[in-house]
């Protein structure tokens, strides 16, 4: 074999070997990436979350809306009710979803919100024994502000201030019906304040400055709401606490963020009025002056129900014409019918606002002094009011009250809490 012959051999051997370990050798070779214009994997579609289905409501429907804060009534209204507040009110061609919602047509009626009485006696019976009858052992006054209350809502007043019961057994049963749909929301007294022997002996009794001060707070540490003191007697009769004695007790209370009403039937309004209280109440001895005092700081809370109760034309002139001033000077109006601490019995608050219209006040001013006026001078927010979010308190009646206020005592329905109740 040439020379020639035996180095092409050994080149091919060469190349053989090089290929026959390539074959074994492992591969340090990356695949290709995708091209960027690859179209990507489809993702698998999530379906929509479905809207939350309304909680389950009652959508009103009436003829007309009236809440005193103007002279004519809202017409043909929707009122939605959902988780026992007011979520809608309104027009009607503006009514929100009504899913999941039942209806309420209640034709020509007209709604109304629930009526205040800011003077009242849950544990009283009314007629002319009450004083005694209001002195009648714990299990008789439980079972008579239970049957009041009752009446109280099945007559569309949702709201109540019980200004005195012996024992304060007005802050019991104010704890005792929180939360029933057959009670109104209470705000209670507990027992009346009154210089020893010139007031009720079931009061609690005091001398001077001092004593009246410690009572007061005496009050609203044992659980009352708000404080009330007798600041005259019969009306007429002269005042048995001076400015100057009342006004350490009203700072007291009004520090602790509470209020005062004082009972004031004589000439202790203008000592009350001077002293900074926040309701005088009866007030059938008010004069101008002592309506300028009062101003818009100090608010009236009517109880002509009383002399009417009583028969006594004379004082309810005289009641009469306190309104006039009050209203002539700007002050605040609100309604009270001492049912149960004077003559007067449950169930009768229209007549409250009768009177307030012989007085001088226009229907709507009258139903605002029962209402959201009401409402204010109790100082809780939307008592006596329609708005959306307030609990669903309210009623309804046949006829316009802004036109007659004697529609009032002509209840279709009444809701409570946002459930019907009437």
């Amino acid at each position: 074999m040439s020379a020639l012959t035996r180095r092409r051999l050994l080149a091919l051997g060469g190349s053989a070997l090089a290929a026959y370990a390539c074959r074994d050798a492992p591969s340090s070779v990356v695949p290709p990436s995708p091209s960027p214009t690859s179209t990507p994997p489809t993702p698998t579609p999530v379906p929509p979350t479905p809207a939350p289905t309304p909680s389950r409501g009652i959508l009103i429907r009436a003829a007309a809306l009236a809440d005193g804060r103007a002279a004519s009534p809202q017409r043909n209204v929707s009122l939605l009710i959902r988780d026992g507040r007011i979520a809608f009110v309104g027009p009607r061609d503006g009514e929100p979803d009504v899913r999941n919602t039942e209806l309420l047509d209640l034709g020509s009626a007209t709604i109304v919100p629930g009526m205040v009485d800011c003077h009242a006696h849950l544990t009283g019976p009314g007629g002319l024994d009450y004083l005694t009858r209001l002195q009648d052992p714990d299990g008789i006054l439980r079972a008579r502000a239970i049957e009041n209350s009752q009446v109280l809502v099945r007559t569309g007043v949702l709201a109540v201030r019980d200004v005195g019961a012996v024992r304060r057994m007005n802050v019991v049963m104010r704890d005792e019906l929180r939360g029933k749909r057959d009670a109104p929301l209470i705000l209670a007294a507990g027992t009346w304040i009154g210089r020893r022997g010139r007031y009720v002996p079931f009061a609690v009794q005091v001398d001077d400055a001092a004593q009246l001060r410690d009572a007061a707070l005496a009050q609203l540490d044992a659980g009352a709401d708000l404080v009330k003191i007798a600041v005259d007697g019969a009306t007429g009769s002269p005042a048995t606490f001076t400015a100057s004695e009342l006004r350490p007790a009203v700072e007291a209370v009004h520090a602790r963020g509470k209020r005062v009403a004082v009972h004031a039937q004589g000439l202790g309004a203008r000592q009350a009025a001077e002293a900074g209280v926040d309701t005088i109440d009866h007030g059938y001895s008010i004069d101008a002056t002592t309506a300028e005092r009062m101003g818009t700081r100090t608010a009236l809370v009517t109880t002509l129900s009383v002399p009417v109760a009583f028969n006594n034309a004379t004082e309810l002139e005289m009641g009469l014409a306190s309104v006039r001033r009050a209203r002539a000077a700007g002050v605040r109006i609100a309604t009270g019918t001492d049912f149960g601490g004077g003559p007067p019995r449950v169930g009768n608050h229209a007549l409250e606002l009768e009177l307030l219209v012989r007085a001088g006040l226009q229907p709507n001013e009258a139903l605002a002094s029962s209402t959201w006026i009401a409402g204010e001078v109790l100082g809780v927010a939307n008592a006596g009011t329609l708005n959306v979010g307030a609990p669903a308190d309210l009623f309804a009646v046949d006829g316009d009250p802004l036109s007659d206020v004697k529609a009032l005592r002509q209840v279709r329905a009444v809701f409570r809490d946002g459930e019907r109740v009437v």
